[in-house]
């Protein structure tokens, strides 16, 4: 009697002490799931956000290059000069409205003609746009607004940026305003935001006030209120920034999952070592996903948040350095005759021929579309730079066979060295950005009247 009621009372201590250890492994699974779900979601709203990030960059790169073509016309720049440089660009990018110069705050010319702007108006008499205008005009710097609604009643996205003659704006005289509106919904549907909801999240793009402290709703999958989202900052134009928040469209882990977990640790708490294999498991997947988020999915280069963290680390440690910005030249051309996945296997084999014409020590970074960087490491002469950069050029122009298709791909490239050409990290950027872009000019004027073929 005594020996069944010790075999009784072992086995339900046995019992408990197996349900206790169980338990807490079903608490710490569960909360692994939550937690490896948001870092999903996180890594997932980080490259969105990047991709949003690079768009923007994209679409204001047009005013700087409307910015160029003012200051070298010493401020006259005429209707036919403007009407060709925005031929130039308007065709880039289909999202785009209109682009236009207002000398002084007055919209003046409008590409392409048939725009809603085409009237003359002073920006600084608008209700809306005026208080940013004035700020801009005595900051220096460009501003976005987002949602604007537009004329025909859809909503889009204007950027201005303030020109000055001369210098710089301590000691040039403000000339006026170079613009481009954007399609807000043909922007978003570029950068794959619905494709949020397709993977089973909601979202909200917040607009945050750099003057006034607001935010305002840019665009949202509902109108309620989000549960406990995870976030992705956006730098936007002049120190501006958007929040993309993501959420679950139910829960992080909902009512069922954890009924069932608990209903699995009742049934089979014997089965401890099982639990504890696939917790192990869980957190090998966790480790991998980090490992990923440094890698760029398409082209394995590494992603912008390894180039952020490795631009902070050489800074940090002040280590001298070089940076190289490539841009695939003529990409969107391959993207709408042949299809994105053309387009895609392009960009693939041009990573590849990038990171073989650096060194092994040298790192290589996609940072956007067809946009990539090359950080050298160490101090070289430019004669090093160019052998580079000429040695990218003979990679890149070989051909490119898909399938029945052959493409011939040719890059526009610039560079600038840290100390040399500044100490600071956006310093050396700007220069090696104004680098590439001016040989992206260079190339187009060189092309100018040329027929188009099959070739990049």
């Amino acid at each position: 009697m005594m020996s069944k009621k010790r075999s009784i009372t072992i086995g339900l201590v046995t019992f408990v002490l197996a349900l206790i250890a169980t338990t807490v492994i079903g608490v710490i699974y569960l909360s692994s799931v939550a937690s490896t779900r948001r870092e999903r979601a996180a890594f997932m709203a980080g490259n969105i956000a990047n991709r949003i990030e690079a768009e923007i960059k994209n679409r204001d790169y047009i005013t700087r290059l409307l910015e160029i073509e003012v200051k070298n016309a010493n401020g006259a720049l005429t209707q036919e000069r403007f009407y060709k440089v925005g031929e130039a660009l308007f065709d880039d990018y289909l999202d785009v409205v209109d682009i236009s110069i207002a000398p002084g705050g007055i919209v003046t010319y409008v590409y392409p003609l048939q725009s809603a702007y085409t009237e003359r108006k002073n920006l600084f008499d608008d209700n809306f746009e005026g208080v940013y205008l004035d700020n801009s005009k005595q900051t220096g710097v460009g501003i976005i607004l987002a949602p604007v609604k537009l004329p025909d009643g859809s909503y889009g996205i204007i950027i201005r940026r303030p020109i000055y003659l001369g210098d710089g704006r301590n000691n040039g005289d403000f000339w006026g305003f170079a613009s481009v509106t954007i399609s807000l919904s043909s922007f978003l549907s570029d950068v794959n935001i619905s494709g949020i909801a397709d993977e089973g999240y909601e979202y909200k793009l917040i607009g945050n006030d750099v003057i006034t402290g607001d935010s305002r709703i840019i665009m949202e999958y509902s109108e309620k209120a989000l549960a406990t989202p995870v976030e992705a900052m956006i730098s936007t134009v002049g120190g501006g920034y958007w929040t993309l928040e993501l959420s679950p469209l139910g829960n992080w882990m909902e009512a069922y999952e954890i009924l069932s977990a608990f209903g699995i640790i009742l049934i089979i708490s014997i089965l401890f070592a099982l639990n504890m294999a696939a917790f192990s498991s869980l957190k090998a997947n966790t480790k991998e996903l980090e490992v990923m988020s440094y890698r760029d999915a398409l082209t394995n280069l590494y992603n912008p948040r390894s180039y952020q963290e490795h631009m902070e680390e050489l800074s940090k440690k002040k280590l001298p350095y070089g940076l190289i910005f490539i841009d695939l030249n003529d990409f969107k051309k391959v993207n709408d005759t042949y299809g994105h996945e053309t387009g895609d296997a392009l960009l693939n084999i041009v990573a590849k021929r990038l990171q073989n014409s650096i060194r092994e020590k040298d790192r290589a970074f996609r940072i956007g579309g067809d946009e990539f960087v090359v950080v050298i490491h160490g101090t070289h002469d430019k004669r090093f730079y160019e052998n580079v950069i000429s040695r990218m050029r003979q990679n890149v122009a070989r051909n490119v066979v898909i399938g029945d298709i052959t493409l011939r791909g040719s890059i526009s490239a610039g560079y600038a060295r840290c100390p040399e050409d500044g100490t600071k990290f956006e310093d050396v950027v700007k220069k090696a950005d104004d680098a590439m872009y001016n040989n992206k000019r260079l190339i187009k004027a060189s092309r100018n009247g040329a027929a188009n073929g099959r070739n990049l």
